[in-house]
């Protein structure tokens, strides 16, 4: 955590924070992946063999937590969900706070992201608060295009910026820690720079 350096988040399906140096953990989250992603095309033909039924969890993959505003992490699960909530982790409220940490997150996935799509990384922006950009891979949807996403409103809208990113999952996507309109992507084959925010990109 950028607000407290002997604080460290862990991902399952549910979010655990530590301070204590793995010592001992505690819930800050509900579960936050998919109930019944249910079974995607290209795995269709082995349903039957799968001992599960389709009834697969997902994990929190991508933990971000603000570096403008403490309290604030943003969340994406590998079956398609973007979470942020902004109460408070401080651990000296956290026995206090416990319960709200657990029930306060908002989903705030993009509308066009189904079960199946992988957040692969978010980066928390660290000029605002409310900005943060998600790279997704849906390659176990058959799917290899790039998708980077861009919220500036804390996840009410979203922008796909993939305007000269190649037909590549994208499996990360950085801002310039002093220039705000830089941004940085990370392709399966390459790495993409875009000087307008997002809005163009070039090898």
């Amino acid at each position: 955590d950028p607000f407290d350096r002997h604080r460290l988040y862990f991902g399952s399906n549910v979010i655990f924070a530590t301070e204590s140096g793995g010592q001992s953990w505690r819930a800050i989250s509900p579960d936050l992946t998919r109930a019944h992603p249910g079974v995607p095309p290209v795995l269709g033909a082995f349903e039957a063999d799968d001992p599960q039924h389709g009834a697969h969890r997902g994990v929190v993959y991508a933990i971000a937590p603000s570096r403008v505003r403490e309290g604030t992490i943003w969340a994406g699960t590998d079956d398609g969900y973007v979470w942020l909530t902004r109460a408070s982790t401080g651990s000296a409220q956290a026995a206090s706070t416990s319960s709200a940490q657990v029930v306060n997150w908002r989903n705030v996935t993009p509308p066009d992201l189904t079960p199946w799509s992988k957040v692969a990384q978010i980066d928390a922006s660290p000029f605002n608060d409310e900005t943060a950009f998600v790279a997704v891979t849906r390659f176990r949807l058959d799917d290899l295009r790039p998708y980077v996403y861009i919220t500036r409103d804390g996840g009410r809208t979203w922008r796909l910026e993939v305007n000269g990113l190649p037909n590549q999952p994208v499996n990360a996507v950085r801002q310039d820690p002093i220039e705000p309109r830089l941004l940085y992507a990370a392709t399966e084959n390459g790495v993409y720079v875009s000087f307008d925010d997002g809005a163009n990109w070039q090898s």
